[in-house]
C-alpha cells in the first residue's frame, strides 16, 4: 500500500485556499505600510491627519490579523485531514497483515506510530507548507514596497534577507538527523513501558523495581539530550530573523538619513520590516516540521511496505451445511508439513506441535496468509473466499478472544452483522457461563476493560463461547479454551454443534481430554 500523497483528495484545494488567504495578508501589509509613511508625512503638514489614511491603516491590521487567523485555522484542519488519511492507510494495512507479524509488533511502538508521528504529519501540512507559502509571499511583498517606498532601501535589505534563507538552508536539513535520533529514543521509552506497565506489581515483587527505575532514568536522560540538541537548532533559526531584523532596521534608517528620506518614507520602511518578521520567523520553523516529517513518513512508508494476506480477498461463498476441510503439504512454522482431510460434518483431533495449531487456526479464520490450493473448504480455496463467508462460517473456541473496551453487549455481538435482542444476549450468555458476570456488571450494559483485562480465563472462554452459539458455524476450532469452560456450557456446546451439524478441529492440547471422554471427543 502507497503512503498517501500530502495533496491528494482535494486538498492541493485547501493549500491554494490557504495561499490566497496569504496573499491577502501580504497586500494588507503593503497597504500598511503606505497608509504609516503618509500619516507620518502628513504629520509635518498643519491640516489634519487624512481619515482615509488612518482607516486604511487600521482596516489593514483587522484584515492582517484575521488573514493570519483564517490561514492557521484552514491550515489545521488541512494538517488533520492529512493526518487521518494516513492514520486509516496505517490501519487498513495493519488490518491486512498476517496476525503473527502484527503481534511480533511491540505496543509502544504502534502507539507512537497513530500518535506521535501524527503530529508530525499534521504539521507538516497544517503549518509547515502554509508557513512556506506565507514566507514565499510576504518576503518578496515586502521587498516590493521597500523598493516603491525608496528603491535603496530594497538594495540594502535585500543582502540581509538573502543571508537568513541562506543560513536557514544551510543548516536546516540538520535538523533531520536529530529528529531521527530523537522519535528512537522515544520509540523505545514507550514501547518499554507499554510492556512493563501492565505487570509493574510483578516486577516490583521480583526485585526489579530499582533496576527498571534505573533504566528508565537513563534512557530518560539519553532522551532529553537529544531533544536538547534538536531545540537548540531548532530555536537558532527561529531566533535568526529577529537577529537580522535589527540590523536591516539599522541600514534602513542610516540609507534614510544618508539620502535624506523623510521620516514618512523611513516609518513605512521599518513597518514593512516589522510585518515581514513573522512569516520570516515561521518560515525557520518550516525546517523543523520538515525535519520531524521526513522522520515519520521513512518509517511509516516502511511500515506500508509489509507484505499483506490474500486470504478473505476473494469473492466466493461457502455453500451451505458442514464443510469438507482438506489440508495438502500445508508447510507449517514448525517445520514439515500437514496433510488432513476432514469429512463434512466429522470431527478430528490435530497431532501437530500446537505451536503449528495455533497458526493454522489463525490461517483457517482468514488471519494468515498460505500457500494458494493449501487449503481448501468445500472444495473452495481458502484465498478464494471472501472474508464475510469466512466470518460467518468458521468459528473458533478461544481463550484469548477479541475484546474491546465497552459494554458486554458490543462485545458478545462482535462480529455479527446484526446485534440480536437483549433477551436473546442474555439467555446465550448465561448458557455458556456468563450469568456470575451479568450480575457483577449489573447487565448487558455493564463496561469491560481493554482486552478484557478485567475478564478471568474462564469468563473468556465464555465469552467466546457466546459468540460462537449466536452463529450458525459450518467449521468449528475447538482450542483450550474448552478446559475452562463448566459441564452446563460445555452441554450447552454439544447440542450447538449437533444442530449445527458443523465439522469440528480440535486442537492438539485437546488430546487428553478427547481420550478420557468429554466434549471434545
Amino acid at each position: 500500500m502507497a503512503m498517501p500523497a500530502p495533496l491528494e483528495d482535494g486538498r492541493w484545494r485547501s493549500l491554494a485556499l490557504v495561499s490566497l488567504v496569504t496573499l491577502v495578508q501580504g497586500a494588507a501589509a503593503g497597504v500598511a505600510a503606505f497608509a504609516t509613511r503618509g500619516l507620518f508625512e502628513a504629520m509635518d503638514e498643519p491640516t489634519p491627519l487624512p481619515l482615509g489614511l488612518i482607516a486604511a491603516l487600521a482596516a489593514s491590521g483587522l484584515v492582517i490579523a484575521g488573514a493570519r487567523v483564517a490561514a492557521r485555522l484552514m491550515g489545521e484542519r488541512l494538517g488533520q485531514d492529512y493526518a487521518l488519511s494516513v492514520r486509516l492507510a496505517l490501519l487498513e494495512h495493519a488490518a491486512g497483515m498476517p496476525a503473527s507479524a502484527v503481534a511480533t509488533r511491540r505496543n509502544g511502538y504502534m502507539s507512537l506510530r497513530f500518535v506521535g508521528d501524527m503530529t508530525a504529519f499534521r504539521n507538516w501540512l497544517g503549518k509547515g507548507l502554509p508557513r512556506l507559502i506565507a514566507g514565499a509571499v510576504m518576503i518578496p511583498a515586502a521587498c516590493a514596497v521597500l523598493w516603491w517606498l525608496e528603491p535603496r532601501f530594497a538594495l540594502v535589505v535585500a543582502p540581509v534577507f538573502l543571508v537568513a534563507l541562506g543560513v536557514m538552508a544551510f543548516a536546516g536539513p540538520r535538523l533531520e538527523p536529530l529528529h531521527r535520533r530523537l522519535r528512537a529514543r522515544r520509540a523505545r521509552i514507550a514501547a518499554e513501558m507499554a510492556e512493563r506497565m501492565p505487570m509493574a506489581p510483578e516486577l516490583d515483587r521480583m526485585g526489579r523495581r530499582p533496576t527498571e527505575l534505573r533504566s528508565l532514568h537513563k534512557r530518560t536522560e539519553k532522551m532529553i539530550r537529544a531533544g536538547l540538541r534538536r531545540v537548540f537548532w531548532a530555536e537558532s533559526l527561529k531566533a535568526l530573523p529577529d537577529a537580522l531584523a535589527g540590523l536591516a532596521a539599522c541600514a534602513i534608517i542610516v540609507t534614510g538619513a544618508w539620502t535624506g528620506t523623510g521620516t514618512g518614507t523611513i516609518a513605512g520602511a521599518l513597518a514593512a520590516i516589522g510585518l515581514v518578521l513573522t512569516p520570516l520567523r515561521d518560515l525557520a520553523s518550516v525546517w523543523n516540521f520538515r525535519a520531524a516529517y521526513l522522520a515519520a513518513n521513512r518509517k511509516c512508508e516502511a511500515a506500508l511496505t509489509r507484505s499483506q494476506r490474500t486470504v478473505g480477498a476473494g469473492d466466493k461463498r461457502l455453500p451451505d451445511g458442514p464443510v469438507r476441510l482438506c489440508l495438502r503439504d500445508l508447510p507449517m512454522p514448525q517445520g514439515g508439513v500437514l496433510s488432513l482431510d476432514v469429512p463434512p460434518g466429522d470431527g478430528q483431533t490435530l497431532t501437530c506441535d500446537p505451536r503449528d495449531a495455533d497458526v493454522l487456526f489463525s490461517a483457517l479464520c482468514g488471519l494468515e496468509q498460505v500457500p494458494p490450493r493449501s487449503i481448501t473448504l468445500s472444495d473452495l480455496c481458502l484465498t478464494d473466499l471472501s472474508r464475510g463467508s469466512l466470518r460467518r462460517g468458521v468459528q473458533r473456541l478461544d481463550s484469548q478472544p477479541a475484546v474491546l473496551k465497552g459494554s458486554l453487549r458490543r462485545n458478545l455481538a462482535l462480529g455479527l452483522r446484526q446485534c440480536p435482542s437483549d433477551k436473546k444476549l442474555t439467555r446465550v450468555a448465561r448458557k455458556a457461563g456468563l450469568g456470575d458476570l451479568l450480575e457483577r456488571l449489573g447487565g448487558l450494559d455493564g463496561a469491560l476493560a481493554e482486552g478484557g483485562r478485567d475478564l478471568s480465563a474462564r469468563e473468556r472462554s465464555a465469552l467466546s463461547l457466546s459468540r460462537l452459539l449466536l452463529a450458525q458455524p459450518q467449521l468449528v476450532l475447538l482450542g483450550e479454551a474448552l478446559w475452562h469452560l463448566d459441564s452446563r456450557a460445555q452441554d450447552a456446546l454439544t447440542k450447538h454443534l449437533e444442530a449445527c451439524g458443523a465439522t469440528v478441529l480440535r486442537h492438539p492440547v485437546l488430546a487428553e481430554a478427547s481420550r478420557g471422554g468429554s466434549l471434545a471427543a
